[in-house]
């Protein structure tokens, strides 16, 4: 889930970050002369986003100080991944993309966190701890969490004399109403009727099937099989290649255009998460509504989920101020309320607090924090935890964007399945 848009740094930036000192683990001794500590922490977020809890930390603790370095989202696994395999003591905590904590984790680049899941107990989130553990053992601690809803112009549905879907966390509309509404938006005016603001993302699209009781993608033992031709997969993405093709969705729009066109009033309804809001409230022009992500007439509510989480260094030299500074931006209430910036957290204190703050902006706020209680609660939906996701999502976006350009999704399909029984092969045999 990739809500925030991050900034790029130059190349030599990023060439300095990958070839910062490389060395070997330490005895957790990392003090300067004066007994003070400087955490590094990589991370992939915007600018300001850990500015708060940052703060707060370094004035409770004044001999531990946070260094950030900041890496694109695109280039954070594989510049962790090659400091951490020279066992660079340099990073002492980074961002951890979910769905890649195990392989991370059976790669040896994460510090086990055991003893901060029992302090977590209670205050976080028991599926967000779920999410981060792999192999029986805790390897990072969850900061945020995610969610789907449907957005629609209201302008657009009632000039097609279209009644708007309900708000009702509990009534989610149907993906088939959405369609056969979204093309009566077209034929009254509208250029579009549905957009995903993450076309071709596993992320965003993995509750189609899942809706279908397709499943994951994956399954048996240690999900490295894949299952990506089931009935629910098929009927699913049938759906999706023929939205496309029947030009109710528009191709050859990636995501970085999808939340334009529907703030300039492009299209009737768009797929994304609250996170989306903020940009719309911005285009003034734009009256629009929030309703629950929807689902197939035939199956059940699915909406994606999960986001960052912090992991630890094994190499670092400062284990235990890491541990510090970690259990206050996700188990403590206030740091983890300072580390919201916008995204939903874990921690259940700073939860209830932005379902209010949420409420409190107005009647649409109110009921997007009403439809992110729900979804959460009740129809979330994880990404595998497998050693193998890196090379199935690779996989699996590449099939959804041939399926988007006209592709057969049945033919499509089994071909990924085939691609994914040899690319999957390697972490089996392990």
């Amino acid at each position: 889930m990739h809500q925030n848009r991050t900034f790029a740094l130059t190349a030599a930036a990023i060439l300095s970050l990958a070839a910062a000192g490389c060395g070997d683990g330490g005895d957790d001794s990392g003090q300067d002369a004066g007994g003070n500590t400087t955490l590094t922490f990589v991370n992939a977020q915007d600018p300001g986003t850990f500015d708060k809890v940052i703060a707060a930390f370094e004035k409770a603790n004044p001999t531990i100080k946070i260094k950030q370095q900041a890496v694109p989202f695109d280039d954070l696994n594989s510049t962790v991944q090659s400091r951490l395999g020279a066992k660079d003591a340099d990073i002492d905590l980074y961002d951890v993309d979910e769905p890649r904590l195990a392989a991370f984790a059976s790669r040896g680049f994460l510090e086990p966190l055991d003893d901060l899941r029992g302090q977590a107990e209670g205050k976080i989130d028991p599926n967000a701890l779920k999410i981060t553990s792999y192999d029986g053992k805790q390897y990072a601690m969850p900061r945020w969490t995610s969610t789907q809803l449907l957005y629609f112009n209201k302008d657009l549905l009632a000039k097609a004399k279209v009644a708007a879907p309900s708000s009702d966390p509990a009534q989610p509309i149907t993906w088939e109403q959405v369609t056969a509404d979204g093309k009566k938006a077209q034929d009254a005016g509208a250029k579009y009727g549905l957009i995903f603001d993450q076309v071709d993302r596993y992320y965003q699209l993995q509750p189609l099937a899942e809706s279908l009781g397709g499943g994951p993608g994956l399954s048996g033992a240690d999900l490295l099989q894949p299952d990506v031709t089931n009935a629910g997969w098929t009927r699913a993405f049938t759906w999706y290649h023929d939205i496309f093709q029947s030009g109710v969705a528009p191709r050859g729009i990636n995501p970085e255009q999808t939340p334009g066109l529907f703030a300039t009033g492009g299209t009737a309804f768009f797929a994304g998460g609250p996170w989306n809001a903020a940009a719309f409230d911005k285009e003034k022009s734009v009256d629009y509504g929030v309703a629950p992500f929807p689902r197939f007439a035939p199956g059940k509510p699915a909406t994606s989920t999960d986001s960052w989480s912090t992991g630890i260094s094994p190499f670092s030299d400062s284990k235990d101020a890491a541990k510090k500074f970690l259990s206050y931006m996700t188990i403590d209430a206030a740091g983890a309320t300072a580390t919201t910036s916008n995204n939903i957290p874990v921690q259940k204190e700073a939860f209830q607090t932005y379902l209010k703050n949420l409420g409190a902006k107005g009647e649409r706020y109110q009921q997007i924090a009403d439809i992110i209680e729900q979804s959460l609660g009740a129809t979330a939906v994880s990404r595998p935890i497998t050693t193998g996701f890196v090379d199935f999502e690779s996989v699996m976006n590449k099939a959804f964007a041939d399926i988007r350009n006209g592709t057969d999704a049945t033919t499509r399909l089994t071909q990924a399945g085939q691609e994914l029984d040899r690319d999957l092969a390697k972490y089996r045999t392990k």
